[in-house]
């Protein structure tokens, strides 16, 4: 079931990126808030890639490399809006572990300190991670916006419930 809802979810990113959804084109552009939320949500997006690449080298779990493929998608995802809506992306050029803003920059210096410990503090790292990020996708999702901003935050969405459920074994 998780799977056939992921499927719908990219295929409506697919559709109204490419404007053929309807009312993609109307006049529901996102607001200058909403261009900035979205260079929040692609900061945190790399937060949890470099977390997870960072805690694959040092923990050696093959899971937290899966995951981290995956937050590099839903990186990608976020930049085409970006692009798509003339907003800079901070995380160009940004090496693995470099934010913009300071408060990811300091979750992510914590965040890595306290996964080192060990496997389990690892897993419990990648729990507070999905939660830090279901948490703000839910409350951008509450607000209306563009549908193609939309569809791309549900797939996020979608992507870290089962994330999560990842690292609760």
């Amino acid at each position: 079931m998780k799977s056939q809802r992921f499927i719908a979810a990219v295929a409506l990113v697919v559709i109204a990126t490419f404007g053929m959804a309807p009312m993609a084109n109307a006049a529901t552009r996102p607001t200058t808030a909403q261009k900035l939320q979205l260079q929040y949500i692609v900061e945190e997006e790399k937060l949890a890639r470099d977390v997870y690449l960072y805690l694959a080298e040092n923990v050696t779990s093959s899971k937290f490399a899966n995951i981290a493929r995956s937050e590099q998608t839903h990186m990608n995802y976020i930049a085409t809006l970006l692009t798509k809506y003339k907003q800079t992306n901070p995380t160009v050029g940004k090496a693995a572990g470099v934010f913009v803003n300071k408060e990811i920059q300091a979750l992510y210096n914590a965040l890595t300190v306290e996964g080192s410990a060990g496997l389990l503090e690892a897993y419990g790292v990648g729990v507070k991670v999905e939660e830090v990020d279901i948490a703000s996708l839910k409350e951008l999702l509450a607000k209306p916006m563009p549908v193609d901003v939309k569809a791309a935050l549900d797939l996020l969405l979608a992507a870290s419930y089962n994330h999560l459920e990842a690292f609760s074994y």
